[in-house]
């Protein structure tokens, strides 16, 4: 009887439920990543409307194809994705606001990019983009960079004075927001003071005609900002580009900097076109990005601090969601936070 009761005893369950409820979190780990991978791929183009109350009859309607942070990434063959994305979009001028080369410096992609368009390109560089002018000695003895030579040849405008766009009888301004807050007296002087120093250290080494070299060059660049302020009217649009949004805190250093005397940024300034943060890079759906760049701290932070239309201290700015995946972030990944580019609509209409 014992025999009998041992050989028709209930088993012991085996707990297997656990294993099955760890393959399907894995199975839906690995659906996410494809799907956020596949989404990583496309592109999408916003569109809205920036109010500039004193905006001319000219410029009513114009449109800017704001791009940033491309960090070096394709869409397509040749840029093919964001070609369809943006084919039946209409754009007077675009804003390139920086990081365009990849990690290791290749800017084939961003050259591919520039040939989309048969409107004015301009760009500025971004953090992660190697230094726009040499300073140090080059075997072709040049003063920009290979990325911004070629960017130019491919048609781009390197934007490091004010660039005139004449539209009608109107006139807007594409320039560098660096130059908002040069004092261009003190400028000049230390850049005259740097040359004779350097005149009188003869002869040069490679690297200090280097640096005359780009000294000179940043003269004909002062030059350039200086003709343009005194030829701008103001009835005249002028759009700002800058990779790093600005906040209160350098508005008013950029105040400090060019003087008490002037207050030519909160005057005469339309539009701040910025990137960088690149719509914080890592979001959750509903709760928006994860976490702040160092810079700005913190976890979740507002949108309205990394991506979109703002107002900071009476300027208008938009900082745009951007393409790539940037090196301020510990993860170097984008989730769930489509590639965007916009599409600017200058308008006097206030919308509500």
């Amino acid at each position: 009887m014992r025999k009998n009761r041992a050989i028709f005893a209930e088993r012991k369950p085996r707990h297997t439920g656990w294993i099955g409820y760890l393959l399907l979190f894995f199975l839906i780990i690995a659906v996410a990543v494809g799907l956020n991978f596949i989404n990583n791929g496309r592109v999408t183009v916003d569109q809205l409307s920036v109010t500039i109350t004193s905006l001319p009859k000219d410029l009513e309607k114009f449109r800017i194809l704001h791009i940033s942070d491309l960090h070096g990434n394709e869409y397509g063959p040749d840029q093919s994705t964001i070609r369809t994305m943006i084919s039946t979009k209409n754009y007077n001028a675009v804003c390139i606001t920086g990081d365009v080369c990849g990690p290791d410096g290749d800017y084939d992609a961003f050259l591919k990019l520039i040939d989309l368009f048969s409107v004015p390109v301009y760009f500025v560089p971004g953090d992660e983009d190697p230094e726009a002018i040499l300073t140090a000695a080059n075997p072709e003895n040049a003063v920009k960079a290979d990325y911004v030579l070629a960017a130019e040849e491919h048609g781009a405008i390197y934007l490091d004075h004010p660039e005139k766009l004449s539209v009608g009888k109107s006139v807007i301004w594409f320039a560098p927001e660096s130059m908002y807050g040069l004092d261009l007296d003190s400028s000049y002087a230390a850049y005259r003071s740097r040359r004779e120093s350097l005149l009188s250290a003869q002869p040069l080494s490679p690297d200090q005609e280097a640096q005359l070299r780009a000294i000179d060059y940043r003269l004909t660049v002062l030059d350039g900002i200086a003709e343009s302020l005194a030829e701008m009217q103001p009835d005249d649009v002028q759009i700002a580009l800058t990779h790093h949004p600005l906040t209160s805190e350098t508005i008013k250093t950029l105040q400090q900097w060019a003087g008490s005397d002037r207050s030519d940024f909160f005057r005469g300034v339309s539009l701040v076109l910025a990137g960088h943060y690149c719509g914080g890079q890592m979001r959750l759906p509903l709760l928006g990005a994860i976490r702040a760049p160092e810079s700005l701290g913190g976890w979740f932070p507002k949108d309205s601090e990394i991506v979109g239309l703002s107002t900071v201290q009476g300027v208008t700015q938009y900082i745009s969601p951007g393409l790539g995946a940037s090196a301020i972030y510990p993860i170097r990944f984008r989730m769930f936070n489509t590639p965007t580019v916009t599409v600017l609509t200058l308008t006097s209409v206030l919308s509500f």
